[in-house]
């Protein structure tokens, strides 16, 4: 079995994982009646996913680094199968957000020791690795948010629950046959080390790009509806749905061209650019015009370019570390910390773009978050320092080389 072939298992848990998520996204009105509750209230069957990451991705992290990635994946599918199996026999409001939860679980224990995942098994592709792996789970989140209205069409409302649960089955066998291959010569490592300070640039770019994602997929059609488009609340899940297809293709399609090439800087510079200049397209389109056609591209654009730097930023923070053990921690590290943003800025900023008087604020303040995770792309670490070690000594025994023949 190839190294590519041993990551199929992994990657499809994680889709599966994104579709769970959001296909309950285009169905908040239904799940609003057969729960007998308000929207707030199922919106936090949402925002449940981003709470877990927060209180469980460090130990997630530490149970990848203590007891093996396979420890982390075993449970990640054996806690989605129940969870969804749960959530799709609740008869009531309470069961559902319980079983939710459980089901939850699953995103930090599948997504937080991704850098184990890369280190261990793809040392010197690991832009690659976590790239598609980040677009999985966003992939599964465009088709849940997609095509949930159709399976609810064709099936219901149980029936599009217990469509997870199969997709969960099948992930979980996938998984129990497909990861016996993966290393384990990293287990019990120490974890000593595993933060540096300059990791806080890192998160500050996950945190920006994932709660302006969050928040603009959230709220797109109050603010249609202040302008008083037609069709807008159609309009505000169209967006939504091309952010994260965006955001899958980006994260699946540029990271690994990049690496190919070994221009990492030149892929964090680029791309950390490309996402401000969508932001404003995104931003300034949503905010002053009832242009559906430039709003979504915008979307589309910042979720391609946003989560592919979003991607590079993440691996770059195993750059940090030493060996996979510690790599996954990282990014478990950095995992938390954006579901932070995801779990407070939108919260903060929202509420400004829902009236005219006081849109411009949420510009304002919205623009300048982006403006500085462009700023800091330059100074996020490119290369392992091993390598940055190995290049130096190579330009030195190549300047000495070239006084010698003088």
């Amino acid at each position: 079995m190839s190294n590519w072939s041993k990551l199929a298992p992994y990657w499809f848990l994680l889709f599966t994982i994104g579709f769970g998520w959001f296909v309950l996204s285009p169905l908040v009105p239904i799940l609003g009646k057969f729960l007998g509750v308000g929207i707030s209230a199922v919106i936090l069957l949402l925002s449940i996913y981003g709470y877990t990451m927060v209180v469980l991705g460090l130990l997630a992290g530490y149970i990848s680094a203590k007891f093996t990635v396979k420890a982390a994946l075993y449970s990640s599918a054996i806690i989605s199968v129940i969870g969804l199996i749960g959530r799709a026999l609740s008869p009531n409001y309470l069961a559902f957000i319980i079983t939710g939860t459980i089901a939850a679980i699953a995103y930090p224990l599948a997504m937080a020791p991704v850098g184990s995942v890369a280190s261990s098994i793809f040392k010197d592709k690991s832009h690659t690795v976590i790239g598609i792996s980040v677009g999985m789970l966003f992939l599964g989140m465009a088709f849940g948010a997609f095509l949930g209205p159709g399976i609810y069409a064709a099936v219901g409302l149980s029936g599009t629950l217990w469509t997870t649960v199969v997709l969960a089955i099948i992930a979980a066998i996938w998984i129990f046959f497909g990861i016996n291959g993966y290393p384990t010569f990293y287990k019990g490592r120490s974890l000593k080390g595993s933060f540096k300070p300059g990791m806080i640039k890192n998160w500050y770019v996950g945190l920006s790009i994932s709660a302006i994602s969050v928040m603009f997929g959230g709220i797109a059609s109050t603010v249609l509806g202040v302008h008083n488009v037609a069709g807008a609340i159609a309009y505000g899940g169209l967006m939504g749905g091309l952010a994260f297809l965006g955001s899958a293709l980006g994260a699946i399609i540029l990271p690994p061209i990049f690496e190919q090439y070994k221009k990492f800087r030149l892929g964090l510079v680029s791309t950390g650019v490309l996402m401000f200049l969508a932001a404003l397209l995104m931003v300034l389109g949503l905010a002053y015009t009832s242009a559906i056609a430039a709003i979504a591209l915008g979307f589309f654009l910042f979720g391609f370019f946003g989560n592919a730097y979003w991607s590079m930023a993440m691996t770059s923070t195993t750059n940090y570390v030493s060996d996979p053990a510690q790599a996954g921690f990282a990014t478990s590290m950095y995992s938390v910390f954006t579901n932070l943003g995801v779990a407070f800025i939108p919260v903060a900023l929202s509420g400004y773009f829902a009236s005219l008087s006081t849109i411009a604020i949420g510009v304002t303040v919205v623009l300048a978050i982006e403006f500085v995770a462009m700023l800091v792309a330059p100074t996020l670490l490119a290369q392992r320092a091993a390598e940055r070690g190995s290049s130096a000594r190579a330009r030195g025994a190549a300047r000495r080389k070239r006084r010698t023949k003088r």
